[in-house]
């Protein structure tokens, strides 16, 4: 119900441009604050064109609409090169404020057209808007080509220089290139001081403030989930990492606001200053409040744009404890006001959806009045990514009203809109990953309420007239709902994935797999939790499906889980029994019946949340192990896994592995014994130590085809695809680093299977669990053998030697040489206890 990330990319945040504040070309002001204001196109328009003067009133006045009608008409009426070139650029300015950037980059294109390319420093600025532009639409690929572009150029003006050094930062930041983005920011702060304009100066200390109070939170994020797993040394690290990026972002800031001479740019800053004191342990509630009132009074002297609409906004969504009702609304009104009257449809549709938010409990009726004129606006601009906002806000009124059909219709559009602009949401701001669970997840997780809820109102009422035995019609419905359900869950894995990783690796995956027919001794089993229940719906081995509901809430559940998993590790007692005989008899016992009449020997799990976070082969009945009884994978998503089975029998290993301390990790003596073992049974290239690094690992791709990749060294699965990576000898290796190398191999066939030894799964955060469960499909390869803690010992060696001598063995699947590999150790003396053989999961392909 949040429109938190909006404005993580849209609330005054001074982008670092040669143009902060954007004036058309005028006679009267000819201030260089603007990328076509730094050119030597000329800024008079002939004698003829009376209107120039007029169009920059209504455009200092906020009335962008009527000054792109005079524009536009005085472009109709002139053929001089000069004076197109300057009406093109002021109409692009006015196409900017009111959001309607394609138009605004046709005429920048038509700028190009006419300026030619013999003017380096015109060309250069105009390219430099355009980037700006394409870094407001999300396509930041697109902006760094053209920023490249214009460093190539023989400019020379350090404005130019600070303009596009700032567009890049922007656009790096946004890929979540963290380290590129600072360097560039850092630059554009150089020349921004050279060039002694005050503006742009401003602009680039302020998004290099924002940039350290970024890192600052992400460092804060890294931190709760060390403490969480007990790494007191790198909790304290981040925490002083943490300290240290939020000192810088105060410090740039406070510079910036010193040296702010233009209201607008203050605004910007002190927006952003309040943003940072709200975020510690213990805000100075007081400065805040004067630095908003102060936001307040400058507010009033501003003309109509869209920053002006959007700051009204959130100062309403995001209120201080003296903000009233009232005050809030009165804020929203005015920003509708302002959205009106400048023409920005897209800035409306926020300020329309605020206000139905905002009376959502109070006055569901207004809301819901307020909600349906926003869905209007927003389709009106094709404004996707504010549109599903809007659909679900409807799809929640109409669900408080009793109107679970109306609802459901609702929901559905939400979805529909989210799955079109997915990839769009990803690459907008990598960022906003982190906003996923608030602001996207959960419209799949009501709608998949929803739709079970009302398939169990129709059951019963059914059942009142006639039983389900009886009646063929009503069981192919059951069927359906249940389908319809499991189609919405489908779309939220790969939705959680493609997040977790931050771009289209699940499109790429997709196109990859190739899931045919599931053997007929498999039961697929997924679950989903719930706010007060766990969904487990199983596709059975004839294509039936049969659900049932764990009747425990989620946060008892995660409770549950996360005691389960602690016992599991504590290899000394068997203190973990209880919990996983708690478990199996709420997750597995009720399907014992089906899989018995099936004749089920494999289930793949596709499991949600705290789920992943635990072994399920761990679970136990009272007299066995779940893993006693059939053989287990796990996939993040059925559509995800590229079936088919493979004869590893005459196929080549890579074996990678990390014997010596690398601080803070301890040295893998085992290491070496388990390579040898590996070797010896799949043959193939061993690189140990020295041997094992990222440019070693990359010549041996792409020297030879390797149907194998085994590592053994310290890895972690973290809280996001940032602090996930596998420890080489010369540097911490990431996952995306891993799939570039194993995706862009020439001539190469896929990697059959990539086992990853020793690494473990951070605990502290539902997140971690993403990575591991995605592991197969960022790597690009069939199947991954992955451990969910860390397991260094002697053990590690007869488990890995009995699992790769099973794989050897004609017609036996992967997941069936799991669970004999297991149980051979479940049934030693030395190594029976869980915590040595329950954490190696299957992912992905299992045949």
């Amino acid at each position: 119900m949040a429109l938190g990330w909006l404005f993580s990319a849209v609330s005054w945040m001074v982008i670092p441009s040669i143009a902060p504040a954007t004036s058309p070309t005028q006679t009267q002001q000819p201030v260089p604050q603007s990328a076509s204001q730094l050119t030597d196109a000329p800024v008079l328009l002939s004698q003829a064109l009376s209107v120039d003067d007029a169009g920059v009133r209504y455009y200092q006045s906020g009335q962008f609409s009527q000054s792109i009608h005079l524009w536009e008409t005085a472009l109709s009426q002139t053929a001089n090169v000069e004076d197109r070139i300057t009406l093109h650029t002021n109409l692009a300015k006015a196409y900017q404020q009111i959001g309607s950037l394609e138009q605004a980059i046709r005429h920048w294109d038509q700028v190009l057209a006419l300026v030619g390319t013999d003017n380096s420093q015109h060309q250069g600025a105009v390219l430099t808007e355009q980037a700006q532009i394409y870094n407001q639409l999300g396509q930041h690929r697109r902006a760094i080509d053209l920023l490249t572009r214009v460093t190539q150029l023989p400019v020379a003006d350090p404005r130019i220089t600070a303009a596009v050094q700032g567009g890049l930062g922007n656009a790096y930041w946004a890929l979540g290139d963290y380290t590129s983005a600072l360097a560039a920011y850092q630059l554009s702060l150089t020349h921004a001081r050279r060039s002694g304009d005050s503006l742009l100066l401003t602009s680039a200390l302020n998004n290099l403030g924002n940039l350290y109070a970024r890192q600052s939170v992400r460092y804060r994020e890294q931190m709760i989930a060390a403490q969480t797993e007990g790494e007191q040394e790198e909790a304290v690290q981040l925490a002083q990492q943490a300290q240290n990026s939020r000192d810088a972002a105060l410090a740039a800031y406070q510079e910036s606001l010193n040296r702010a001479d233009m209201p607008a740019t203050e605004i910007a800053i002190l927006l952003n200053l309040n943003d940072l004191l709200a975020q510690t342990e213990q805000p100075d509630w007081r400065t805040i409040q004067r630095q908003r009132d102060r936001i307040l009074q400058l507010l009033a002297t501003q003309p109509d744009s869209r920053d002006k609409a959007y700051t009204l906004v959130k100062l309403a969504v995001y209120p201080l404890g003296s903000d009233t009702i009232t005050q809030r609304r009165q804020w929203l009104d005015q920003a509708r006001a302002v959205a009106r009257a400048i023409g920005d449809r897209r800035a409306e549709s926020f300020a329309l959806g605020a206000l139905g938010q905002l009376l959502e409990t109070t006055d569901p009726t207004t809301a819901m009045g307020w909600t349906r004129e926003a869905l209007f606006a927003a389709q009106a601009v094709n404004a996707l990514d504010s549109l599903y906002r809007w659909q679900w806000q409807m799809g929640r009124l109409l669900k408080a009203r009793g109107d679970v059909d109306g609802a459901i219709a609702a929901y559905e559009q939400a979805v529909a809109t989210l799955q079109s602009i997915r990839t769009d949401i990803l690459a907008t701001n990598r960022d906003l990953q982190f906003n996923f669970r608030d602001a996207v997840e959960p419209v799949y997780r009501e709608l998949i309420d929803l739709l079970l809820s009302r398939r169990d109102r129709s059951l019963a009422a059914a059942s009142k007239q006639q039983v389900t035995a009886s009646n063929p019609q009503l069981k192919v419905d059951e069927q359906q709902a249940l389908q319809k359900a499991l189609d919405v869950l489908e779309l939220l894995k790969l939705a959680e994935l493609a997040n977790f990783f931050g771009d289209d690796c699940v499109q790429v995956a997709q196109a990859q797999s190739a899931t045919s027919g599931i053997p007929s001794d498999t039961a697929v089993v997924y679950s989903v939790i719930l706010p007060q229940y766990t969904e487990i719906i199983t596709r059975l081995p004839d294509g039936s499906l049969m659900e049932y509901q764990v009747p425990i809430a989620a946060n008892i559940l995660v409770n549950t889980v996360g005691n389960l998993r602690t016992l599991l590790e504590k290899r000394s007692t068997e203190e973990y029994l209880p919990a996983a005989q708690q478990l199996y008899d709420l997750l597995m016992r009720p399907l014992e019946p089906a899989l018995r009449q099936a004749s089920v020997k494999t289930l793949v799990l596709i499991n949600d949340g705290v789920l992943r976070k635990i072994p399920i082969a761990a679970l136990h009945d009272g007299q066995q192990f779940l893993i006693q009884k059939v053989a287990i994978a796990t996939a993040p998503s059925l559509s995800l896994v590229n079936l088919g089975s493979t004869d590893l029998q005459n196929r080549k290993a890579l074996i990678l592995g990390l014997t010596e301390a690398r601080p803070p990790f301890a040295a893998l003596p085992n290491v070496t014994q388990e390579s040898k073992t590996v070797q010896s049974i799949l043959n193939g290239t061993v690189l140990l130590d020295q041997e094992f690094t990222l440019p070693r690992l990359e010549q041996e791709l792409n020297q030879a085809n390797y149907a194998v990749i085994h590592i053994a060294t310290h890895g972690k699965f973290g809280v996001d695809n940032e602090s996930t990576f596998l420890l080489g000898y010369d540097q911490r290796i990431t996952i995306d680093q891993l799939e570039t190398l194993l995706r862009r191999r020439k001539g190469r066939s896929p990697v059959e299977l990539l086992t990853l030894s020793a690494c473990q799964t951070a605990t502290g955060d539902n997140r971690s669990a993403l990575g591991i469960a995605g592991v197969a499909v960022r790597a690009g390869v069939r199947s991954a053998i992955a451990t969910l803690w860390a397991i260094n010992d002697e053990s590690t060696v007869p488990l890995i030697e009995e699992f790769y001598r099973q794989l050897r063995q004609p017609g036996i699947t992967k997941a069936e040489a799991l669970r004999a590999a297991q149980l051979a150790m479940l049934n030693d003396l030395d190594w029976g206890h869980p915590a040595v053989w329950s954490p190696f999961i299957l992912i992905g392909n299992w045949l």
